[in-house]
């Protein structure tokens, strides 16, 4: 039985060296035994780096003390509860984090996000809605329609290869649907712009 007991053990994380190959961490047994330079597998394509604090379940290959090897590593002061069965997903100390959950919904929730893409992004959805600005730093290209609700405003010159349908248009603080000339100095005005 002491064989058996020595082969498992829980504890508690006081520190993590993430600067090796196979990161290495220390801990201390729930007993008081303390281990030091203890490898902890992760799996591949994951990778985290754990607060002391955080609770250790770890093996002892052959019960041997010398040969711990951190299995899990779960930090309950952080680890986000009330969650719905089947859910799961990734979150940080700081509370940001990204849920899997039903009805196929994946909900990042953070201060900031950044994407860095070497040579491409696409999103492919029928519709998409941005609730605050946008800013573009570079040229925007709209392969279909654009419709604005609000006002449009252009500092630099606009080309267009098109027509422009409207009610009224402004230009230079003069209405283009009243704008009259005086009438080759005959004393009359001429009528508005005619159509055709």
């Amino acid at each position: 039985m002491r064989g058996v007991r020595l082969l498992f053990g829980r504890g508690v994380l006081t520190g993590t060296n993430d600067a090796l190959r196979l990161q290495n961490a220390q801990m201390t047994s729930l007993d008081g035994e303390t281990f030091d330079d203890v490898e902890r597998p992760q799996q591949y394509g994951q990778f985290s780096v754990p607060l002391p604090g955080a609770e250790t379940f770890f093996a002892c290959l052959t019960g041997d003390r010398d040969q711990a090897v951190i299995l899990v590593v779960e930090d309950r002061r952080y680890r986000p509860t009330g969650l719905t069965g089947g859910d799961s997903g990734i979150y940080h100390y700081e509370g940001h984090r990204l849920r899997l959950t039903k009805d196929g919904r994946a909900i990042l929730t953070c201060k900031t996000l950044e994407v860095y893409a070497d040579d491409h992004i696409l999103f492919d959805s029928p519709e998409s809605t941005f609730t605050g600005n946008v800013t573009v730093q570079q040229n925007l290209t709209v392969q279909q329609n654009a419709h604005v609700q609000g006002n449009l405003a252009v500092d630099g010159t606009g080309t267009s290869k098109g027509t422009f349908t409207m009610p009224e248009a402004v230009i230079g603080g003069v209405s283009y649907n009243g704008h009259v000339h005086h009438d080759n100095g005959q004393g009359s005005n001429t009528g508005g712009p005619q159509n055709g």
